[in-house]
């Protein structure tokens, strides 16, 4: 469970058991972990592999405004220069 920042959805052992399926489905399908408590302690189900956010982008044509053959030569972040000014600046 460490990296995972989702919050999980919390319900009760009664609530799970009348919905195990749908409950695990959405834990499958969604990736946000389940948090089921039961006499005070606390259980949670979580999706074995992570989700891939990727996936779930809705393609978007035309959003590219301009040469899309352009964008390998444009300046990006320089992590180098970057790093030598701010090495200066803490010395």
């Amino acid at each position: 469970m460490a990296g995972n920042l989702e919050i999980p959805m919390a319900i009760t052992a009664t609530k799970l058991r009348s919905d195990l399926y749908r409950v695990l489905g959405d834990v499958i399908e969604k990736g946000v972990p389940v948090e089921v408590e039961l006499r005070g302690r606390k259980v949670r189900i979580v999706p074995a592999e992570p989700r891939d956010k990727l996936a779930a982008l809705v393609k978007r044509p035309g959003v590219i405004v301009g040469d899309p053959g352009r964008l390998p030569r444009v300046k990006t972040f320089d992590e180098k220069k970057w790093r030598k000014k701010w090495d200066k600046r803490l010395k």
